[in-house]
């Protein structure tokens, strides 16, 4: 299985596809889903980790400075930069590969097209996003 995604909508598709009821076989086919999903998820925050330590401000020492929320505090002079840098990354595409078996492309494409409940905000976008990743790699699937 291989479908791309970028990276802003990784997250709310872990958490889209953990709301949809399911049983059997569909559960097994989106749970593997899941599975290589939070692992892309992990990468992603390694990279905005090492953005921020990039960026971060730190004092005399070298050490990171905090804000009042525990989160490090981005050097004042390096936000522009920081944010553009953070914007790339989100919108990195990501290929999504495993094999778990060979129909899991049409399973998982058939759990969303059944999918009939109401969708807004992050679980609209996860949905169209992994609509629009399982179509475009079920299309290359038949061009091989």
């Amino acid at each position: 299985m291989k479908i791309i995604l970028a990276n802003e909508v990784l997250a709310p598709s872990v958490n889209f596809l953990g709301t949809i009821k399911l049983k059997g076989k569909d559960s097994r086919a989106r749970t593997k889903l899941v599975n290589l999903l939070t692992k892309q998820v992990r990468e992603l925050q390694e990279s905005e980790q090492a953005l921020i330590d990039e960026y971060a401000k730190t004092d005399e020492n070298g050490k990171q400075e905090k804000a009042e929320n525990g989160n490090a505090k981005i050097d004042p002079d390096r936000v522009k930069e920081y944010l553009a840098e953070h914007s790339k990354l989100m919108l990195e595409q990501v290929e999504i590969e495993g094999g778990t078996y060979v129909n899991h492309i049409d399973d998982c494409q058939k759990i969303l097209e059944d999918y009939d409940g109401e969708l807004e905000g992050q679980n609209a976008q996860a949905y169209d996003a992994l609509l629009d990743a399982f179509e475009a790699a079920k299309k290359e699937k038949e061009g091989e």
